[in-house]
C-alpha cells in the first residue's frame, strides 16, 4: 500500500507540509540542528539540486561548520544523520502516521526519499457492541492524556526546582522561628 518514490512522483507541497509537520513535532522544535539538517536536505531536493546533497555540504550549509571541514576526520555529520533517522521514525510513528508523505532518508546516504502512502481505510463494521468512540472525544482524550513535559530531563528539572523551592521556604520559616524566639 506504500511506494518508494522520488520528487518528481510526489507533489513538491504534499512533501513541504510532511516538512512543516515534521518541524512542528517536539522532537524537531527541541533540536534545531535537525530541524535545519531536515529542512536542507529536503529544500535540496525539491530544487533538483539533491545529487549535492554530501557530508560537506549539510555541515557548511545548514550546520554551520566552517569551510574547512572536513568529513573523512569528522563524523558529526554522520551521528547527525543517524539522529535524524531516529527522529524521523519517531515522528512518523506518533503524529505523521496519518500524513499522506513519508520523508526518509536512507542509511547510507543523505539523499531524502518520499512514501507516498494510502490513506488507511477505516475498519469495516463489527459486530453489535459498545458505540464507537467519536474521533472528536479520541483527540481531546488524546491531547487530555499528553505529558506536562516534552523530555524526561525537562520533568527531572521541574522536580529540582520544586525541591529547591521546598527547602528555601523551609529556611525562610526556621529563619523567621529564630528571629521570633530572639
Amino acid at each position: 500500500m506504500s511506494e518508494q518514490t522520488t520528487v518528481e512522483t510526489v507533489p513538491a507541497e504534499a512533501v513541504r507540509r510532511s516538512l512543516d509537520g515534521c518541524l512542528r513535532a517536539p522532537a524537531f522544535r527541541r533540536s534545531p540542528k535537525l530541524a535545519a539538517f531536515l529542512s536542507y536536505i529536503i529544500e535540496e531536493e525539491l530544487a533538483g539540486r539533491g545529487e549535492g546533497i554530501k557530508a560537506y555540504t549539510i555541515a557548511t550549509q545548514a550546520l554551520g561548520r566552517s569551510d574547512s571541514f572536513d568529513p573523512g576526520n569528522d563524523p558529526s555529520v554522520r551521528v547527525e544523520a543517524g539522529r535524524l533517522r531516529r527522529v524521523l521514525d519517531e515522528v512518523y510513528a506518533e503524529e505523521g502516521r496519518l500524513w499522506p508523505v513519508r520523508i526518509q532518508v536512507p542509511v547510507g546516504a543523505y539523499r531524502p526519499s518520499f512514501e507516498l502512502r494510502a490513506v488507511e481505510e477505516p475498519e469495516p463494521p463489527q459486530a453489535p457492541g459498545p458505540a464507537p468512540v467519536p474521533a472528536a472525544v479520541l483527540r481531546v482524550a488524546s491531547a487530555s492524556s499528553r505529558s506536562l513535559f516534552d523530555t524526561r530531563g525537562q520533568a527531572v528539572m521541574a522536580l529540582l526546582l520544586a525541591v529547591i523551592a521546598a527547602l528555601l521556604a523551609i529556611e525562610i520559616v526556621l529563619q523567621i522561628y529564630a528571629l521570633a524566639r530572639t
